[in-house]
């Protein structure tokens, strides 16, 4: 920090009020302020990709540049390092951290412009493993990449997008997906359609900010929208926010901060450089305010809200292909997150049930501070086909010291007969119950 020392040689009033003026900037620059991170740089400069902080890690993943590569940030040592590889070429998608995995819903799995294919299954990586586990296929009539993902109350809502890449196939589509019970919902759909933004949720509210409609009548990058569009989880319907987005844009990075949504960088109509700009919406007054430029021009990466600051990597300096690092976060660099610890299903080793009878096992979830993520359930042996299970427990979130239920019927004559319950979960583990009769 470079240190002045001032003379003064006017009056005292004026002496105090230059000696307030310096205080008051002083603090202005400590809450609205851009700092450059200068971090360990090993990592895959990209856009069009995701940044998220999963535990006490950030996670870079996706894009147009190596998309299947995974950079994990530990801001603890300021270093990078590489986590499990992508099963897809992951792109234009708002990755997002929900109970210990990141979730891939509303994205594009192939990189070829500009006819890129939406994912058709959601997936999740599991940090603990460093594990990619494939989750329920995603309703072949709402897929689609470039939309916006939040999770509200444990559920995630999928808003916007582009159906056939940067061809035209822009949405106003919004979807409910129900880990919990692996249920998908179609709702009602938003105002505007739109591709290459971000969501968010302040109290209650959903705010879909930013994007354009790609390769419609306007090309690529054309046309802009301004509009904000506003679901209300409690009433349950859409609003418009009175005051547009000052600066339209595609592709911004959006975040929540200190209750109000802040929203910077993207891109525009034109050739040129990527914007700098952040502005922000406060709920409580309705309004709209510009804050200090970023130090580096970008679109199409996320930001990240940690502690007490806004971080941001990555991205493309310019409209269209390019990319970066240069890392800065806004506010105060102070991230805060803890260890992701892995939980363990247990089941019991065996149970035994009554010849033509039900019963119910109880499978924990204990050990760690993670939810797991059941992708299938079977019975197996010798005997399987005279038991039947009949709890539907495919693709389910369970969290943390939390519990289900399985219920298991036998239907066979043979009082001797067994078999064995597996449930597997979290991409490579299993549990098993040897079930007998008697």
């Amino acid at each position: 920090m470079t240190h002045r020392t001032f003379i003064f040689t006017k009056t005292p009033a004026l002496s105090l009020l230059i000696i307030f003026v310096l205080n008051l900037n002083s603090v202005f620059s400590q809450t609205d302020i851009w700092i450059d991170k200068n971090e360990d740089e090993n990592y895959q400069s990209r856009h069009e990709c995701s940044f998220v902080q999963a535990g006490d890690k950030f996670i870079m993943f996706g894009g147009r540049e190596k998309a299947q590569r995974l950079d994990i940030y530990n801001y603890k040592t300021n270093t990078w390092s590489q986590g499990g590889k992508a099963p897809k070429q992951f792109n234009h998608f708002q990755a997002t951290a929900h109970k210990g995995f990141v979730w891939i819903i509303g994205s594009f799995k192939t990189n070829k412009f500009p006819k890129e294919i939406p994912a058709d299954y959601v997936w999740l990586y599991y940090p603990p493993t460093k594990t990619w586990i494939q989750g329920p296929e995603i309703p072949k009539d709402r897929r689609r990449g470039g939309a916006g993902l939040v999770v509200h109350n444990d559920k995630f809502y999928l808003i916007g997008g582009n159906t056939i890449g940067h061809y035209g196939g822009y949405v106003n589509w919004f979807d409910e997906y129900n880990p919990k019970t692996n249920t998908w919902t179609v709702l009602e759909n938003a105002s505007q359609a739109r591709d290459h933004f971000s969501a968010a949720v302040i109290n209650n509210k959903l705010y879909a900010v930013g994007g354009r409609h790609s390769g419609g009548k306007g090309g690529v990058f054309a046309p802009l929208i301004d509009t904000v569009d506003v679901y209300n989880f409690k009433t349950k319907s859409w609003s418009i926010l009175q005051k547009p987005l000052p600066t339209p844009r595609a592709a911004p990075g959006v975040a929540v901060f200190k209750n109000k949504l802040y929203v910077m960088g993207g891109e525009g109509e034109k050739k040129g450089p990527a914007y700098k700009t952040l502005e922000v919406y406060s709920p409580k007054t309705k309004t709209w305010a510009t804050k200090q430029d970023m130090h580096y021009p970008r679109h199409g990466t996320q930001a990240i809200v940690s502690g007490k600051g806004i971080y941001i990597a990555a991205g493309s300096p310019i409209r269209g292909g390019g990319s970066q690092h240069n890392m800065e976060v806004y506010s105060e660099d102070a991230p805060k997150g803890k260890a992701l610890i892995a939980s363990t299903l247990i089941a019991p080793k065996q149970v035994f049930i009554k010849p033509n009878s039900k019963k119910t096992i109880t499978i924990k979830n204990k050990g760690g501070n993670t939810g797991s993520f059941i992708t299938s359930i079977e019975l197996t042996g010798d005997n399987k086909d005279q038991f039947q299970i009949n709890s539907k427990i495919n693709y389910i979130l369970i969290d943390s010291n939390d519990k289900i239920t399985v219920d298991i019927e036998h239907k066979g004559q043979n009082s001797n007969s067994e078999a064995t319950l597996i449930i597997n979960y979290n991409g490579k583990l299993k549990t098993t119950t040897k079930i007998g009769v008697k």
